[in-house]
């Protein structure tokens, strides 16, 4: 299920147990906590995406979609059967440029940059490059149109880091006027240190499991070599 942006909302303000108006936490804050939530989600869940780039003769070098991370891999010349896809190779590599087969991606490295898909050899006109990537997720900036994309497996990651963003800013706020007659202080840095462990080992264990899902057991034989 993509849920809508004042859906996850609503789930982390149950968390939260902020449900009644006047809330604790303005919809800014938590819009804004569902938005750090998911650009560290994307770090460790990035989305899986695939584009078509049209080819122009002799042109090299192709703009990826903004939000690209890194790719998966590159089918050139689209439409043979099987496919034909490039190896990767550093930029720099000395026969880049002097050899076909070979790929390369340099991501962005600011804000305004745009990450980049290289190959090797000069392109002609109506050719296609077929990209599998991984991307970031996107941000949700719109209560009635924007989807999260993130999987529904994984929902209790953005709702465990608004809390924990919650909890740091309620810690944060009395730090910054502590009541010296109170144990406040000390009680809110415990609940935001809890926070962020309940946060921080349920990622470690979506990671360990997503890792050990993706692993098959392979069983060699005396034909099988070793290196």
């Amino acid at each position: 299920m993509a849920y809508l942006r004042y859906e996850l909302r609503a789930l982390c303000r149950r968390r939260l147990g902020d449900l009644t108006s006047p809330y604790i936490w303005s919809d800014d804050q938590v819009n804004q906590w569902i938005n750090d939530a998911i650009a560290a989600y994307s770090i460790h869940f990035p989305r899986r995406r695939s584009t078509t780039i049209a080819c122009s003769d002799d042109d090299r070098s192709y703009q990826m979609p903004a939000g690209t991370i890194s790719i998966i891999s590159v089918e050139y010349p689209d439409g043979n059967d099987p496919p034909t896809y490039l190896y990767q190779r550093e930029l720099t590599h000395p026969d880049f440029w002097q050899e076909d087969g070979f790929y390369a991606f340099a991501p962005a490295t600011t804000d305004t940059s745009i990450a980049t898909l290289y190959i090797s050899e000069k392109p002609s006109t109506g050719e296609d490059i077929v990209v599998e990537f991984n991307a970031e997720h996107d941000f949700l900036d719109d209560d009635d149109t924007d989807q999260s994309t993130l999987l529904e497996r994984h929902l209790d990651l953005i709702i465990l880091y608004v809390r924990m963003a919650a909890f740091q800013e309620l810690s944060t706020t009395e730090n910054a006027n502590p009541d010296t007659t109170t144990r406040m202080s000390s009680t809110l840095e415990t609940n935001a240190a809890r926070a962020e462990s309940a946060y921080r080992n349920t990622l470690q264990d979506f990671i360990a499991g997503e890792s050990s899902s993706a692993t098959a057991r392979w069983d060699m034989d005396r034909y099988d070599r070793v290196y």
